[in-house]
């Protein structure tokens, strides 16, 4: 009698146990940058591949809490990173509006730079209609008019901080 209850308990417990999620990992990638990830288990799926340029694609794919299949492509490189799929949120009315203005601001600074080209490179010998402290008070008038960039130092100044770091590095010794 008591061999049986030890038989059944036995039993019991080994269906009882839990049933592991076994996955696969492959990774192949080279010396230059080049790698290509993929892991596959019983309710998540990843594979991403990174070229020599940068740029990166791939898809996850996850169980969502109905026990329904989510697949998300993504790609990033120069263009930015993107993202699809029916998982992924529409933007809020925040996000968007955040982006227009994004671009508003954006546009304003590449307005202040004529050097740069389309393509976001510059040109061999650009053409810099403002020095360094005309661009930045520009640019600073853009992204926050009532923020202003600090004041260059004038001789008197510098010479202040000559004799303020000549005192201190005396004190150290």
């Amino acid at each position: 009698m008591n061999a049986f209850l030890y038989i059944a308990f036995f039993v019991a417990t080994a269906f009882a146990s839990p049933v592991k999620d076994e996955a696969i990992v492959d990774v192949v990638q080279d010396t230059e940058g080049y790698y290509k990830y993929s892991f596959v288990s019983k309710n998540i799926t990843r594979e991403e591949e990174r070229q020599h340029d940068g740029s990166v694609k791939g898809f996850f794919s996850f169980l969502d809490d109905s026990g329904a299949r989510q697949t998300i492509h993504y790609t990033s490189g120069a263009e930015g990173f993107t993202a699809e799929g029916d998982a992924v949120p529409a933007d809020l009315p925040e996000v968007a509006e955040a982006r227009k203005q994004h671009e508003v601001i954006s546009e304003k600074i590449r307005s202040l730079l004529p050097a740069l080209k389309s393509d976001g490179l510059v040109d061999e010998v650009p053409e810099v209609p403002l020095t360094k402290e005309e661009f930045l008070q520009a640019v600073s008038e853009v992204l926050n008019p009532s923020i202003n960039v600090a004041v260059p130092d004038s001789p008197e100044t510098v010479e202040a901080k000559k004799e303020f770091y000549k005192s201190f590095q005396s004190a150290l010794e």
